[in-house]
Formats: structure tokens, C-alpha cells, sequence
């Protein structure tokens, strides 16, 4: 079980850590109000693990928070779908913009 929450963990903290940035721009907030609703619903989870995690950083505590496995799970679910609606809309920018976007898609 513990396994489990530390892989779910890290996976969440990667790909989080990529998306925050570019969800905490109104533009983009503004063009994918789909994947921002989704982000603002993993930010939640996530700022709310971290805030008890703070608390006391014992691995075997932190681990014990209730629900912290299908909290991190349903983020990871949401991560994923935020993830393919960024590649769509680059994918969509490319191809109006084919010389003026200059972006990657990078698979976290």
C-alpha cells in the first residue's frame, strides 16, 4: 500500500510540476477552461497532501493521510486527460501556426 501512494505520489509530483506553471496563466486558463477546471481540482488535492505532509514528515505518517491513495490516483486520472487536451490544443496551434509555435510536447 505504501508502494503504491509513493509511486502515485511521484507521478502526481512530476507531472504537476510541469503543468503548474503553464495553468497558472489566465490566457491559457481562458483557452482550456475544460483542462483548468481539471487542474484546479488535482492543485487542490495536491496543495492539500502537501500541507499535511508539512505537518510531519514521517514517510509512515505521511503515507496514513485518509484517502491520500484515491486522491492521488483520481489526480493522476485528471493529470492524464489535462495532459492529451494540451497535446490536442498545441497539436491545433501547430497546425494553424506551423512556423510561429516552437513548443514540445514533453511525456512526464
Amino acid at each position: 500500500m505504501r508502494h503504491d501512494v509513493r509511486a502515485c505520489d511521484a507521478k502526481c509530483q512530476a507531472t504537476w510540476l510541469y503543468l503548474e506553471p503553464i495553468f497558472s496563466s489566465e490566457d491559457i486558463m481562458a483557452q482550456m477552461p475544460e483542462e483548468s477546471r481539471k487542474f484546479t481540482i488535482v492543485d487542490s488535492y495536491w496543495r492539500a497532501i502537501m500541507m499535511e505532509s508539512v505537518k510531519d514528515n514521517n514517510c509512515l505518517v505521511v503515507t496514513d493521510q485518509p484517502n491520500m491513495l484515491n486522491r492521488l490516483v483520481e489526480a493522476n486520472n485528471l493529470l492524464e486527460e489535462i495532459q492529451h487536451g494540451l497535446n490536442a490544443y498545441l497539436e491545433m496551434k501547430r497546425l494553424y501556426f506551423p512556423r510561429s509555435v516552437q513548443c514540445c510536447s514533453v511525456v512526464v
